[in-house]
């Protein structure tokens, strides 16, 4: 990936701020270009100091070396990382219209697709009730069968939820965006690496900050605001009253964006965020995929089961425990005691993929959790 001028200084700001766009901003406000401020760097402008900690400036001289930009480019490179600055044509064309957009979103997989197609996120708690867990990937299959790239914060439950719906969905034809509070290049270790995997491989992974940048709480609410900032709008699954969720909620509707949200019971914590947005008049109710579609203005395309029957695993391009387990139904239906004893999964990995698999349309569950090929 070639870079000019322009994209050089704005990775210069990246690096020196860590992702901190309102900070850069505050300090550009002193300039007339982002050049001009590296000129002033590269003649040591005493009065730099009097706007921005010495820690700050120091990288910013550093920074403005081109031999340090292009060691810095020729990593990122080495490690499949792409930096989308906001002359990139693959930068998320509505993110460059809200507060402090990022100078950088680094990405990794097939970012090029996500133009093309209608970006919308799906969040949720983290500690998700089963409801939650299966309204996210249901949600998350509908949307992405009927041609909506699916966005979230790959965060482990709806989120994560939400991205394996999507990502379970046949012949997958359209991108799935995840959006870190961590750098790209970072593992991850709250039990959604496999699906961040999955989403290099057919959508893309991206985040503000440096590619090899740790998680910090800190980091969320500022990942938030680009979530809700490149997507139409906002479904939110199941939130507690004061979450990271509802933060996200709050940053789409400053942005102008439209929120939905999931009822729940007035007993459940997990709905009380949810619930409030809705009485409040924050959000629109959603009680189906449909009720969505229709507002995206999408109609719904036709279920076409009949194409799925006689065909292998290895064309539908399932991962490996939904591979496991398509290939052992196929052979004939089978009750859940069973298949948890053939293929010895954790009940709740075995309770995921079977309902990605029911979800997608290929398997269907009788009386008694017996499970057959649709």
């Amino acid at each position: 990936m070639e870079y000019q001028q322009a994209d050089r200084d704005y990775i210069r700001l990246s690096i020196a701020f860590e992702g901190r766009a309102k900070q850069a901003n505050e300090l550009l406000r002193n300039f007339d270009s982002i050049s001009e401020l590296f000129e002033a760097v590269k003649n040591f402008d005493s009065d730099i100091l009097t706007m921005i900690k010495r820690e700050q400036a120091e990288k910013l001289r550093l920074t403005a070396s081109d031999v340090y930009i292009d060691d810095f480019i020729s990593d990122l490179e080495k490690n499949g990382v792409s930096a989308l600055t906001p002359n990139s044509e693959a930068y998320p064309t509505e993110l460059k219209y809200i507060a402090d957009p990022p100078f950088v979103l680094y990405a990794r997989g097939k970012c090029a697709r996500l133009q093309a197609e209608t970006p919308f996120a799906i969040i949720g708690a983290r500690r998700c009730s089963d409801y939650g867990k299966k309204v996210s990937a249901h949600m998350g299959c509908e949307l992405a069968k009927n041609g909506v790239t699916i966005v979230s914060g790959l965060a482990y439950g709806c989120d994560s939820l939400a991205a394996q719906g999507a990502l379970s969905v046949a012949e997958q034809k359209y991108p799935t965006a995840a959006i870190l509070g961590q750098g790209v290049c970072t593992a991850k270790t709250d039990g959604t690496a496999e699906i961040m995997e999955a989403i290099i491989e057919n959508g893309c992974v991206m985040s503000e900050f440096l590619p090899f940048t740790r998680a910090a709480t800190y980091f969320f609410p500022m990942r938030n605001r680009i979530i809700s900032g490149m997507s139409c709008g906002v479904l939110v699954v199941e939130a507690g009253e004061k979450s990271g969720t509802m933060i996200t909620a709050n940053c789409a509707l400053e942005q102008g964006r439209t929120v939905y949200a999931v009822p729940g019971r007035i007993t459940d914590r997990m709905s009380f965020g949810t619930n409030e947005l809705i009485r409040k008049g924050m959000a629109e109710p959603v009680f189906s995929a449909e009720d969505l579609l229709f507002h995206l203005g999408i109609d719904p395309e036709c279920s076409k089961k009949s194409k799925l029957r006689g065909r292998g695993s290895s064309e539908l391009k399932l991962t490996g425990n939904q591979k496991i387990l398509f290939d052992l139904i196929e052979l004939g239906e089978k009750n859940f005691d069973e298949i948890c004893e053939l293929t010895q999964l954790p009940v709740e990995v075995l309770n995921l993929h079977l309902t990605e698999l029911e979800f997608s349309g290929l398997i269907k569950q009788l009386p008694g959790r017996i499970y057959t090929l649709s």
